[in-house]
């Protein structure tokens, strides 16, 4: 990514008018206030052609450093427009008056909720319209997102329109189509060009390079010097300038005659296009211009060398390395990172200094730290390589062998498992103080095991098939762990039971069922240790599915024998049952996520009885009910349907509690058969937090086009509109949800805000039933064709962004069937690279969604169209389009973090 040239715009400061910055496409205010037009023309006026940039002064690198131009110029260039564009507006006014902006923004809101096949034609009607300029912009924008093949000739026609404004729309239209789809178009560009003006040329440039006419190269290469071309923006947003385009005109070796060009800005060009092509020819120049004057050019030039490889183009590379230092020395990494990846970073340790002590240790953390950043499956040779060179300390054995875990490369094993015996107090040392984290010195912590032991049992979650391999790598070591501690830890549970540990099989069984008496009534604190063990130990006994303790788990739902006994959360802040009610909570809660990780359907019933036992703790029930997704066949979840509704609709609030759990087992698992019966459910006779509760199940079960009709029909009625709408948006195609938000623009935007607020507390966490049936490629697919509609002509980025956040609580294991961070992101990698077309796609959108550049970054070496969905995505990744932030959305993580308390493993 090139980060210039960068070109600033200076005005005299008593000027008012004054044309848009240079190469970023302006759209037109709408409407424009007075003293927005030149001589303060009137409302509704088209505004005059911009005053041409820079007066006619150096256009090198001075200006370009500088960011100045001519103030006198520009004034007398606005008197000259002002005048042209006031005789332009007499002379081409017609009898019929332009729209109102309340027209344009009701007519837009009519043709959004539209089908889309109902939209087109609207949309067709408005981009061949010249007469209004707002419409016609966005016409041709919504006809490329549809990819309306009509789109390309209506774009081409308005290229020759003289407004300037909809030049530089349509030429970005026709670069979002692309070649070979819109070469028909390059005729048109070029006389167009003939006629641009600085705020135009930039964008129809640049179309003609996606184009691949080379006639252009000259004209972008000027662009370029000049600073405007880096700053064109792609259709939607973020940056458009992509060098490998450029270097599609014309030979490489004509970008390496330029190499000692005057320009900074040219020679980093020249360092970027050769750095990509990375061919051994290209060292001695490379070589040059990582020791050019411009440290920029020579950061961009490293990352060519590196991926060359041979000594002797990594000499001067690690030589550069090891002569910065601070900010300097962040920068030519952070170069590495975005130019080769997690190999390049790898690289770089070579350049680490050994003395003083604390300077290797700051060093080496700074790129292991980044190595973790960036995600990279492609680091795993690399980071063997250096393990088994290097034989570093085991504190940075162990930190390599996370970030192998990290990328799901199963050699992480071997180094996690050596890592999981050394005690932190002989490990550390207090008088090394350089040796600690964000969290204090480690010789205080064992953070680094438990870390170690969460990236085991992912392992084991990623390679099921591998599971002699991983127990031969740490079976032992984790075992020793777990028994060296006062209690064992739930990652290293995890990981045994994950394996299928018969090592372990003993002592789990021990741990969860414990020959520990329940404690009395009336017992006082500390709370029993042996029950705080088996609530986990009782998950993973589960998850081993060990035959002999079957019959036990299900013994747990029944361990309150005195049936009036009431150990609800109210009761329990009452004198005497603290202990003994907290305890049979730790051991039903287990015993319910155990046979919730086991997903037997004879459990359904036992944990039904469990859940409707008004007298159990609520938290003990819930984890019933989650349970019982996992459990329950098509027909009981069906019968879970009913009792929700049933349970819901009595007036008792300990009623209510079982029909709000009975519903919250519905938004788990997919069950399509129950879904017509659920949106029938959603009246104004229901609690509205179960209309949310059923509108979550919808959406993750997904729905035909009956079902679909009766929402749209709920959504007439304020009380259910919210329900309605959020099940369409979590359930529907991509163009169902677009349509659906578009609907607000009628409803208000307190119903919309509720609406944002229902949506980021739908996705608790995903579950591999969620990856297997593709509801998380729906969903991100559904959040971004939402961002690109607009309500009250505002585009509706929310979905993109608290969609995002979500996929940020993934970092741990947040209870039975749920995915980690480490495990989506393998399984989407494995997806993009093996999955049918249609899965490919949504996990490389997904993976872009995430910001997982280290997989994309791999994805681009694939074959076909995976690589070619890989590059297009790293680049928008690493491109992004500036948005306003979600002001509300740090509040509602903080209570969504709150709110999820100990659902699963959360260290």
């Amino acid at each position: 990514m090139l980060d210039r040239p960068n070109t600033s715009t200076e005005t005299n400061p008593g000027t008012k008018g004054q044309s848009p910055p240079p190469g970023s496409l302006q759209l037109a205010k709408w409407p424009p206030d007075d003293a927005d037009l030149p001589g303060g023309g009137p409302v509704g006026a088209p505004p005059a052609p911009p005053a041409p940039a820079g007066g006619g002064g150096d256009y090198g690198d001075g200006d370009f450093k500088k960011g100045r131009f001519n103030p006198v110029t520009i004034i007398g260039g606005l008197l000259i427009a002002a005048l042209g564009g006031g005789l332009l507006y007499y002379g081409l006014k017609t009898d019929a008056e332009s729209m109102t902006v309340e027209q344009v923004v009701k007519e837009k809101k009519n043709i959004f909720v539209l089908p889309i096949k109902d939209q087109i034609p609207r949309w067709r009607k408005w981009a061949a319209d010249p007469n209004e300029w707002a419409l016609q912009q966005e016409a041709l924008i919504q006809l490329a997102y549809a990819e309306d093949p009509e789109g390309i000739a209506l774009a081409t026609k308005a290229v020759a329109q003289p407004d300037h404004r909809i030049k530089g729309i349509a030429a970005q239209v026709l670069a979002y189509y692309g070649s070979p789809k819109a070469d028909g178009a390059k005729p048109a560009l070029l006389a167009a060009l003939k006629e641009a003006d600085d705020s135009d040329r930039p964008q129809i440039v640049w179309a003609l390079v996606t184009l691949k006419e080379p006639q252009v190269f000259d004209a972008a290469l000027d662009q370029y010097r000049k600073g405007f071309l880096a700053k064109v923006e792609r259709l939607g947003g973020g940056t458009a300038f992509d060098p490998e385009m450029l270097a599609q005109l014309v030979p490489l070796d004509k970008f390496a005659a330029l190499a000692n060009d005057p320009s900074a800005s040219v020679r980093q060009l020249v360092a970027t296009l050769l750095s990509r092509d990375a061919n051994p020819k290209w060292t001695q120049t490379l070589i040059t211009l990582v020791k050019d004057k411009d440290v920029e050019v020579g950061r961009v030039a490293a990352t060519g060398l590196g991926k060359i490889g041979d000594e002797t183009a990594r000499a001067p590379l690690l030589s550069a390395l090891s002569t910065s230092d601070g900010e300097s020395r962040q920068k030519f990494l952070e170069a590495l990172r975005d130019g080769i990846g997690g190999e390049g970073l790898v690289l770089a340790l070579q350049s680490v200094k050994s003395d003083p002590p604390e300077k290797e240790w700051f060093q080496t953390k700074q790129i292991l730290d980044m190595v973790k950043d960036v995600a990279d499956p492609r680091s795993g040779e690399a980071l063997v390589k250096w393990l088994e060179t290097k034989k570093p300390v085991l504190h940075w054995q162990g930190e390599a062998g996370t970030r192998l875990a990290e990328v799901g490369d199963i050699r992480a094993a071997k180094y996690l498992g050596e890592r999981m015996r050394a005690d932190p107090l002989k490990l550390y040392s207090q008088e090394r103080f350089w040796e600690a984290d964000e969290g204090g010195h480690l010789s205080r912590t064992d953070l680094p095991r438990v870390v170690a032991s969460r990236m085991l049992a992912d392992l084991a979650m990623i390679h099921q098939d591998k599971k002699e391999e991983l127990k031969a790598a740490a079976e032992d070591s984790v075992l020793f762990w777990i028994k060296d501690k006062p209690q064992p830890h739930a990652n290293g549970l995890r990981f045994l039971a994950a394996v299928k540990s018969e090592k372990a099989t003993n002592d789990l069984r021990n741990w969860a069922f414990p020959k520990d008496p329940l404690p009395k009534e009336g017992a006082q604190p500390p709370f029993p240790p042996a029950f705080e063990t088996a609530q986990s130990a009782l998950r993973y006994i589960g998850m081993m599915k060990d035959e002999p303790s079957y019959p036990k788990l299900l013994a747990q739902l029944k361990r309150k024998t005195d049936k009036k006994m009431d150990i609800t959360q109210d009761s329990l802040a009452g004198a005497g049952l603290a202990m003994l009610g907290m305890s049979l909570r730790a051991v039903g809660y287990g015993a319910a996520q155990g046979l919730g990780q086991w997903g037997d359907p004879q459990a359904s019933k036992p944990l039904m009885e469990l859940i409707e036992d008004e007298t159990w703790h609520e938290e003990a029930r819930l984890a019933a009910c989650d349970a019982l997704a996992w459990c329950a066949d098509d027909k009981t979840m069906s019968e879970v349907a009913k009792k929700a509704r049933d349970y819901a609709s009595k007036k008792e609030p300990r009623k209510q509690i079982i029909g709000a759990c009975y519903a919250s087992t519905l938004t788990l698992k997919p069950v399509p058969s129950v879904v017509p019966e659920l949106a029938d459910l959603l009246t104004i006779d229901l609690d509205p937090g179960l209309r949310m509760n059923f509108a979550r199940a919808i959406g993750v079960g997904g729905f035909d086009q009956a079902t679909e009709g009766k929402l749209f029909e709920k959504l007439k009625d304020p009380e259910l509109r919210n329900a309605a709408a959020l099940a369409l948006i979590l359930g529907g195609t991509p163009e169902t949800a677009a349509r659906t938000v578009a609907m607000y623009g009628d409803f208000g935007q307190d119903a919309l805000n509720d609406l944002k607020d229902h949506y980021f507390r739908a996705f608790g966490y995903w579950s591999d039933e969620d990856f297997n049936k593709g509801n998380i490629y729906r969903w991100v697919a559904n959040a971004e064709a939402i961002a690109r509609i607009k309500v009250s002509d505002v585009p509706q980025e929310w979905s993109r962004q608290r969609l995002q956040s979500q996929f940020d609580n993934l970092k741990f294991d947040n209870g039975p069937h749920s995915e980690t961070r480490v495990v989506l992101r393998y399984r989407l990698w494995q997806d993009a690279k093996k999955g049918a077309p249609e899965r490919k796609k949504g996990a490389i959108q997904t993976l872009k969604f995430m910001k997982e550049r280290g997989v994309l970054m791999a994805l681009r070496g694939e074959q076909g169209e995976t690589g070619e969905m890989a590059k297009k995505a790293f680049f928008e990744l690493m491109n992004p389009k500036a948005g306003l932030p979600d002001e509300k959305l740090g509040d509602l993580q903080k209570a969504a973090q709150k709110s999820a308390g100990g659902k699963g493993d959360k260290q």
